[in-house]
């Protein structure tokens, strides 16, 4: 009986700490602000317009191309800044919007100003986050009821 006893809760107890470990993947993080802070270079970026639709500028600041191989430093704070690489650097003040699959990067350029005075900015869709990536899409209004995309690949300096 006793036997029996150790049995049974050896199996209770190896099956209640399988259900109660993390169910967090490493590869698919819910978004907040720790995941993202940190160093990351924009590495790719995926453009899908309609075919008569060229897009300009990004950020109000430059050419899609000129964000490639850029870097992003995100302050947990909530503080950080862009360089492109040909110099150019912005301040930003970031943060995440929304939870789940509806969570956002949403950043403002700050241009000297403190964040409480800027009151534009830029969402972007968070896409699936790991400890070395992630991925923000930006949806474009490109013409009457045509819209296209622009997504942003990250990954940690």
């Amino acid at each position: 009986m006793k036997k029996n006893f150790v049995v049974v809760m050896t199996l209770f107890l190896t099956t209640f700490l399988w259900c109660c470990t993390s169910s967090k993947n490493a590869t698919n993080l819910k978004p907040n602000r720790s995941h993202l802070s940190g160093t990351w270079t924009l590495s790719n970026i995926d453009v899908k317009m309609p075919a008569a639709y060229k897009v300009s500028t990004v950020f109000d600041e430059a050419p899609f191309n000129d964000f490639k191989e850029s870097t992003w430093n995100l302050i947990k704070n909530g503080n950080g800044s862009f360089t492109l690489t040909n110099g150019t650097k912005e301040n930003i003040y970031w943060g995440v919007e929304g939870k789940g699959d509806n969570a956002q990067f949403v950043f403002k350029k700050l241009n000297g100003m403190k964040p409480r005075n800027v009151e534009s900015g830029f969402k972007l869709d968070l896409g699936p986050i790991s400890s070395n990536s992630f991925s923000a899409t930006s949806n474009i209004n490109a013409g009457s009821d045509s819209t296209g995309t622009i997504t942003y690949f990250f990954t940690k300096k």
